[in-house]
């Protein structure tokens, strides 16, 4: 195995996940809009094709490097630190080798589930961690066979495959909700795709549609990603990409006046700027149309005919991040904040209190670790503590520390309402270490509630809820579900407070008015005379509702 032979596995692997992605995004044990498994393990890769695709030497150990270390900047949510981390291991393995043979293949990839195994700080059997390592003594029965490079691979897959049927049985979480591991299921899926980009010319990869038998006879690797067949048929052929930056913040139309421009369409939006990404036939008017909300920026325009007829190419890489500096703090401490955070009304809240960077992201958005890397990076302090406000992107946010110079703390804030709460600890004269302790003891203090809904059909508390039905979560853990928003609002009020409790503060999201609002809060202080109630904008997505209670 060489160097050609990786690269071609990786850009074939990137195209093969990109058809995957959706399935394994489905695979979400609760019926609530944060299935991104699939998103973050694609965008970690795009990261690493991205890397990879630069590379023009012969030695599989420097590709390897490279790839493992943009597929780590490029990681999102645990699921892509994760795949990072085997990237990571895969290229100590490989280190200062031109060619490998399948045992030093297998060799590598133990090396991968170590580092895998390591980046969890309580692994949990049952997820992609137990695939990994299954198929990691696949690859090792196979060599001690006599099997070759295909032989090593289709051994994997075999052992994966077994191993993700079993992850149903030992989490009780995917037990109950019917499914298998997501992870789990992605790295099966990148396995297959390294097989099927070996197997098979890029040309084929690209127009790949429906799963066909494996072939017996394998190709000359040298004729694999080299496309004879006629170019790509395609409507909207031209990948338009830029960020939009206006003062006014309003964005309210833009996707929709978008929306018949092209497809693939993505818009994500923060106070002062906004990501466009789409396919388009037209982009004049998809210039046009983004004029009218504020100035341009970063333009990218691709012509994907090109693309396919350069074979080694990527998808381009469809970021949903944006960074946002803190500029209105008015006195700098000698630590640094950074959080995460969506939503206009919650980066103001955020801004206020003092932190310096905000970074764009939260549920189904997960940044990514150079996003963080970035913003601690910008801050003018040499130590920082990060608030990633969801438990998805604590993975993420450990990985800065290895990244950057600066003395970095994560705070493992698993909701907005305990970021909040934390940064009302925080003391400008403070030192790291004091800060880090008394925000730590901030967050404890809070408990959040979340109003959404559902994205599938489930049966929660021996109630059937359907797409479309008002989900109450407390913390992590869905408490009501019901047809009416208003309802299912008090019903989660009344599960989550206690008599013990003196505040309870509603931030209401971009898809609630604030009269509406007004009236929910209205009925709580009349069921709770003697509560505070505050009303906030958050301006959210996702969550009509946020509660944060004290």
């Amino acid at each position: 195995m060489n160097a050609n032979d990786f690269k071609k596995m990786i850009l074939g692997a990137n195209h093969f996940f990109e058809r995957k992605k959706e399935s394994i995004n489905a695979l979400n044990v609760f019926p609530v809009p944060d299935g991104d498994t699939g998103t973050n393990m694609s965008m970690t890769l795009k990261a690493a094709v991205e890397g990879s695709i630069q590379y023009k030497g012969q030695s599989i150990g420097e590709l390897s490097e490279i790839v493992a270390s943009n597929a780590l900047m490029g990681a999102r949510g645990n699921s892509g630190v994760i795949l990072s981390q085997i990237f990571k291991g895969l290229a100590r393995g490989l280190r200062n080798k031109d060619t490998i043979s399948p045992a030093e293949l297998s060799k590598a990839f133990q090396y991968g589930v170590v580092y895998a195994y390591k980046a969890v700080s309580k692994p949990v059997e049952g997820t992609i961690l137990t695939v990994a390592r299954e198929m990691a003594r696949g690859i090792r029965r196979a060599v001690v066979k006599g099997g070759n490079l295909y032989d090593s691979i289709e051994e994997a897959i075999e052992s994966g495959k077994e191993a993700l049927e079993k992850t149903t049985e030992m989490l009780p979480v995917l037990k109950k909700a019917g499914v298998v591991d997501a992870g789990g299921l992605g790295l099966l899926v990148f396995f297959e795709g390294c097989l099927f980009a070996l197997k098979r010319s890029f040309n084929e990869i690209m127009t790949y549609k429906e799963k066909e038998p494996r072939e017996k006879a394998v190709p000359d690797a040298d004729s694999v990603f080299q496309s004879t067949a006629e170019p790509l048929d395609l409507d909207y052929p031209y990948c338009t990409e830029m960020i939009i930056k206006s003062d006014s913040g309003y964005f309210g139309s833009l996707k929709e006046n978008l929306a018949s421009c092209g497809d693939s369409l993505l818009v994500v939006t923060d106070s002062r700027a906004a990501k466009i990404h789409i396919h388009t036939a037209c982009p004049d008017l998809v210039l046009q149309t983004a004029l009218q909300y504020g100035t341009l920026h970063d333009i990218k325009i691709e012509n994907m005919h090109d693309q396919h007829k350069e074979a080694f190419a990527p998808t381009p890489a469809i970021e949903n991040t944006i960074i946002l500096p803190g500029d209105n703090r008015q006195e700098k401490g000698a630590v640094g904040i950074v959080a995460v955070s969506f939503g206009k009304g919650f980066r103001e809240v955020f801004l206020s209190l003092g932190v310096d960077e905000v970074v764009f992201g939260g549920q189904t958005m997960n940044p990514k670790v150079e996003d963080l890397v970035n913003a601690v990076d910008n801050l003018t302090q040499e130590a920082a503590i990060i608030l990633p406000n969801n438990k998805n992107i604590i993975m993420v946010a450990e990985q800065v520390k290895i990244l950057t110079d600066k003395k970095v703390e994560v705070l493992e804030t698993r909701s907005l309402p305990e970021g909040i709460s934390a940064l009302l600890a925080y003391r400008t004269a403070a030192t790291l270490e004091d800060n880090f302790a008394s925000m730590q003891q901030g967050a404890g203090r809070v408990k959040t509630g979340l109003v959404t809904f559902a994205t599938r059909d489930a049966l929660i508390n021996d109630r059937e809820v359907a797409p479309g039905h008002y989900l109450g979560l407390s913390g992590e853990d869905i408490v009501t579900a019901g047809q009416d928003l208003y309802c299912a609002a008090l019903d989660l009020a009344r599960e989550i407070l206690k008599p013990e409790n003196d505040i309870i503060t509603v931030f209401y999201g971009e898809d609630v008015k604030r009269a509406e609002a007004s009236n929910l809060v209205s009925a709580l202080e009349d069921l709770y005379p003697e509560l505070e109630v505050e009303l906030q904008y958050g301006g959210q997505p996702l969550y009509y509702y946020v509660f944060s209670v004290e």
